[in-house]
């Protein structure tokens, strides 16, 4: 937990901004130890090297200081005189806390009314880190709702491995704030009714283990969500390219703003101006950011081989009909695990387009297979069949109810102000055994019609297929039925 050289040393606060008996009680044991507080930041704090000694050290809590204050308010700065004054040195502050030390054993207290200092903490709180975690808080619910309202189904959600990533890190800040604030304003009535009643002050409940159980948590948290995306069957040069613009995003907008503030405060601006400018340039910067991720998502969208498209080719077809321009369209040749050829025989039809993609995470991974026709302006009698399926792989026993009943709930796609409808889905039961399934669906039309598409489950997967050019109602042969249970139901698919 610590890291030092010779003459100074890190050390990572575990200390809640409101616990000032606990701080107070390990600088006067680092003194002990030979260290003194040098610097208090929000993550580490800074030690230099010195003879053990007796220190008495005091936490002061000034309300009206603030981090967008370019200099410390002619207030606060007497303040400091007159604690200069009665032997006590200004160490170091961080916003509205201010650490003080006395080389005097018998040192007069700073604060000695303890209403007074239960109201400077809660003033404090409630400008700085009670505020921040509200904001946390509140920011965590909304990105959660985000992230799941983005998701038409629960399969869309748990293939996205960026999705769960954005999930689990929110989850767990949204916690830390929840604990945080749950143990803040518990201490703050507690202190409150003591103070008032019995004269006197209720130190906070110093929770250790819980702060470095919370750091241990975010460092687990923040390693898995960055890895979800990369743990995919087979992840593309694109999920890294994705992850890394990601990281860049959130490490130029920290810098961006923290940079802007450091330097309006540097440039004499007021705590006012300083504060609304920051707030404008985060919105701007994370803007013009996103504006630069959705830039290299459509970059990567038009390079098929940053998608794992081996030998993809991009091809121009005449202008049809007469007047219209030029069209481009790719053509991939991805190896499928069942072909048309796999179960009709050798077409005339040799020009196919083979695509694959594969995306999931740990919980389900989702296989996409086409094999089509490419792109074309009329059906032509040369054309060959196609086929279309997709694979559900579930990871987990406990998904595989939720996954299947997803294909039975209709889907409803819904952008406010523009348009709302539901897709149904209408499967009815069919004979599973010469699909060697455990169920097996086929797709009905709102006028009862069959047509070629069935839903397959098996033991750990769910395959939807798509058949052509049966969709006249004609079912598949048996012997193609066997074929598709042993290659999509049972059989390798990466």
């Amino acid at each position: 937990m610590k890291l030092f050289d010779r003459q100074k040393k890190w050390e990572i606060n575990l200390y809640s901004y409101y616990d000032h008996a606990g701080i107070v009680r390990h600088l006067e044991d680092m003194a002990r130890q030979g260290w003194q507080l040098e610097k208090a930041g929000s993550v580490f704090w800074t030690y230099r090297r010195c003879k053990p000694a007796e220190l008495r050290y005091a936490v002061v809590y000034f309300s009206k200081a603030s981090q967008f204050d370019p200099e410390p308010p002619a207030e606060q700065r007497e303040f400091w005189e007159l604690c200069k004054a009665t032997g006590w040195e200004l160490v170091t502050n961080r916003y509205q806390m201010q650490i003080f030390r006395n080389p005097a054993p018998d040192a007069i207290p700073i604060e000695t009314d303890p209403v007074v200092q239960v109201e400077n903490v809660r003033a404090a709180m409630k400008k700085g880190s009670a505020r921040a975690n509200w904001c946390l808080l509140i920011c965590s619910l909304l990105q959660l709702w985000l992230q799941f309202r983005s998701a038409y189904t629960i399969r869309d959600f748990l293939t996205q491995g960026f999705a769960l990533s954005a999930v689990l890190i929110w989850l767990m800040l949204g916690i830390k704030a929840v604990v945080e604030l749950i143990g803040y304003y518990h201490w703050c009535r507690k202190a409150r009714t003591a103070a008032e009643e019995e004269g006197v002050l209720l130190s906070p409940r110093t929770r250790k283990w819980w702060q470095i159980l919370q750091i241990l948590g975010f460092l687990v948290t923040v390693t898995l969500a960055l890895s979800l995306p990369l743990l995919n069957s087979s992840p593309s040069p694109s999920t890294l390219i994705i992850l890394a613009a990601s990281l860049a995003y959130a490490l130029l907008l920290a810098l961006i703003v923290n940079g802007s503030r450091q330097l309006m405060k540097k440039k004499g601006f007021s705590a006012e101006a300083n504060m609304g400018f920051n707030i404008l340039i985060a919105v701007i910067g994370s803007l013009v950011l996103m504006g630069g991720l959705v830039w290299t998502g459509f970059r990567i969208a038009k390079a098929p081989s940053l998608q794992g498209h081996i030998n993809a080719e991009t091809r121009t077809s005449p202008a049809y009909p007469a007047g219209d321009t030029e069209h481009t369209y790719t053509v991939y040749h991805d190896p499928l695990p069942l072909t048309v050829e796999d179960l009709v025989g050798e077409t005339v039809y040799k020009d196919y387009s083979c695509y694959r993609e594969i995306q999931g995470s740990p919980l389900l991974t989702e296989y996409t297979y086409k094999q089509e026709v490419p792109f074309v302006f009329s059906i032509s009698e040369q054309d060959g069949p196609e086929l279309l399926y997709e694979i559900y792989e579930v990871k987990l026993n406990c998904l595989y109810e939720p996954v299947k009943q997803s294909f039975f709930t209709d889907t409803v796609y819904n952008i406010p102000g523009r348009f709302k409808f539901a897709v149904s889905q209408s499967w009815t039961p069919v004979d599973a055994a010469p699909w060697g399934a455990l169920d097996a669906y086929r797709f009905i039309r709102e006028d009862n019609t069959p047509i070629g598409n069935f839903l397959l489950c098996y033991a750990d997967r769910f395959v939807e297929i798509r058949f052509d050019p049966w969709y006249d109602g004609a079912e598949p042969t048996e012997k193609q039925m066997a074929l598709v249970g042993t290659v999509l139901g049972n059989g390798p698919l990466s």
